[in-house]
């Protein structure tokens, strides 16, 4: 069942409400993975403080010190109308565009990753080539 706008049911709140939701959700789930105490919303950042979920999903020594490895995510509602206020004009946000923009990013990353490992590839061989000659050259 779709979610109705009404005066009392505004968009701010349902956006709110629905965070709410994912975060309950996600925070559940983080839980049952990594254990209660590994999972907690955080307050991040310097002087413009943000609410993230955190999840400690492992640890690390360095330098003969043991430190958490953190992960925190901030969920956030795109708009799902389109809508202008006072001060801003807020458009809807295009799920199926905004997929396939990633999975095209995703494709030519891979593209010009192989292009490169291709090309270092290339590099090795011509110099160990180069190397190798010079070693004969020498009379090694």
């Amino acid at each position: 069942m779709a979610t109705v706008i009404t005066k009392e049911n505004t968009i701010t709140k349902v956006k709110a409400d629905k965070k709410a939701e994912v975060i309950e959700k996600i925070t559940a789930f983080l839980a049952s993975e990594y254990g209660e105490d590994a999972v907690a919303m955080v307050r991040t950042g310097n002087t413009s403080k943000t609410n993230e979920i955190a999840v400690i999903v492992d640890t690390a020594e360095v330098e003969g010190e043991t430190n958490p490895i953190v992960v925190t995510l901030n969920p956030t509602v795109k708009e799902f109308a389109n809508r202008k206020t006072d001060k801003k004009q807020y458009v809807a946000f295009d799920f199926a565009g905004a997929k396939a923009e990633y999975e095209t990013y995703v494709a030519d990353k891979a593209t010009k990753d192989a292009e490169k490992a291709k090309a270092k590839a290339e590099k090795v061989a011509k110099d160990e080539a180069k190397r190798k000659e010079k070693a004969e050259n020498a009379g090694f």
